[in-house]
């Protein structure tokens, strides 16, 4: 069975893009009040390898372990592999996550970009990244929430993706495609529950996982991020006393879902708004006719990500 970057182009997904940039403010935030360099970066690569080169390039991090399930496909990936610094681990992420250890040593970002639907193998990896990640540690856990049909196959389709920890209690509604996302996070949200507790219970550890990231976008289908940080009382303090959940409208910390809605807008128009930014309805509604048929929503959703808006273009190389 082909892997996704057999079908997806992982370097010109727009919304992918402004998500990568997100997170890369957010990751320097947490960075700063941990007051701690150093990182490791753990990620499923493909053959682009494109999480890699962005976290290198705006952190220099050299501490890389791409987990690839695909091993038949490892000479492709070794060759596309664009830095020596980059680890090449291969097996499934339930295999690999238990091998890995040195989670002490300094700040560990983990995201598990999946490609796939949600399902019991992204909730073993939570449970693995729970048990191991040190205070100041990242997790992000991406994936497909884009389940088809009608409610009923919905929710058959749930059930069988996530076998033992499908919770018979949930109604019905809560597998339209609306309320998925909450569905997911609800399973997720308990497993790292259950999960920092148990460490507790065993190590004396005393930890806690803060939300920062709760998160839709489409490229295609329609993918579904969720992540936080592992504190403890101090972290937890600082990053509160920074006021950084004030800083940025996508972070979440709770079941605010932040979604990255890209306007169909041409680059005409892009630099129309861009000279007129920050517009508030009011103003739009008084200046109406120098938008030129450019709705406010438009506007409104431009201006929510401009910051972190790809822009695109097609050159000509001559040798």
């Amino acid at each position: 069975m082909p892997g996704s970057d057999q079908k997806i182009n992982y370097q010109i997904r727009p919304a992918k893009s402004i998500e990568r940039k997100m997170l890369c403010d957010l990751i320097r935030e947490i960075q700063l009040l941990r007051s701690n360099g150093e990182m490791r970066y753990i990620g499923l690569g493909a053959k682009y390898f494109t999480d890699f080169l962005l976290l290198h390039n705006e952190f220099g991090i050299t501490d890389m372990i791409s987990i690839e399930a695909q091993k038949e496909r490892q000479m492709r990936y070794e060759f596309n592999k664009p830095l020596k610094y980059i680890q090449m681990w291969y097996g499934s992420t339930n295999e690999v996550l238990p091998q890995l250890d040195n989670f002490d040593d300094k700040m560990n970002l983990i995201w598990l970009d999946y490609d796939s639907m949600f399902n019991e193998t992204m909730l073993k990896d939570v449970e693995t990244i729970c048990k191991k990640l040190c205070v100041g540690s990242m997790f992000f856990l991406s994936c497909n929430c884009s389940f088809s049909g009608t409610q009923t196959d919905k929710m058959k389709a749930f059930k069988e993706n996530v076998g033992e920890y499908f919770d018979e209690s949930t109604e019905k509604k809560q597998y339209s495609a609306n309320n998925i996302p909450y569905t997911i996070k609800s399973l997720i949200d308990k497993q790292i529950k259950n999960s920092i507790e148990m460490r507790k219970r065993i190590n004396n550890d005393n930890l806690e996982y803060l939300q920062l990231l709760f998160l839709k976008y489409k490229d295609g289908a329609q993918m579904l991020t969720i992540g936080g940080v592992i504190v403890d009382e101090k972290l937890r303090n600082n990053i509160e006393n920074s006021r950084l959940f004030n800083k940025y409208d996508f972070i979440s910390i709770n079941n605010n879902l932040y979604s990255i809605d890209i306007p169909q807008l041409t680059n005409k128009e892009i630099q129309l708004i861009l000279k007129n930014l920050p517009i508030s309805e009011e103003e739009y509604i008084i200046n109406q006719d120098k938008f030129f048929g450019i709705e406010y929503d438009e506007i409104a959703k431009f201006q929510k990500i401009y910051r972190y808006y790809p822009f695109y273009s097609e050159g000509v190389y001559r040798t």
